[in-house]
């Protein structure tokens, strides 16, 4: 089988208590741990893929909830809430 997207292979690190907690959430799914980790690798990569301004998804619901519903910035009366909205 011939995969349809360039992939890379690297040899990684892994704590024995990660990897223990990694190999029984494997086995739970009955999947390989191997491809357990690729999931997860590949999820987050997406996920990080789609937060455009390059912050972390925790960051992104807190400025999704401090805006505005217009989303304009300028109706905010808090100054350290308009700057950090601002970054």
């Amino acid at each position: 089988m011939i995969p349809t997207t360039a992939t890379k292979r690297k040899l990684i690190d892994i704590k024995q208590s990660v990897f223990d907690a990694l190999s029984y959430e494997a086995s739970k799914k009955r999947i390989s741990l191997k491809r357990y980790i690729e999931e997860i690798l590949e999820e987050a990569s997406i996920a990080q893929r789609g937060n455009r301004q390059g912050h972390s998804q925790a960051v992104t619901k807190l400025m999704g909830s401090a805006l505005p519903k217009q989303g304009d910035i300028a109706a905010i009366d808090d100054d350290r809430l308009k700057y950090i909205l601002s970054k």
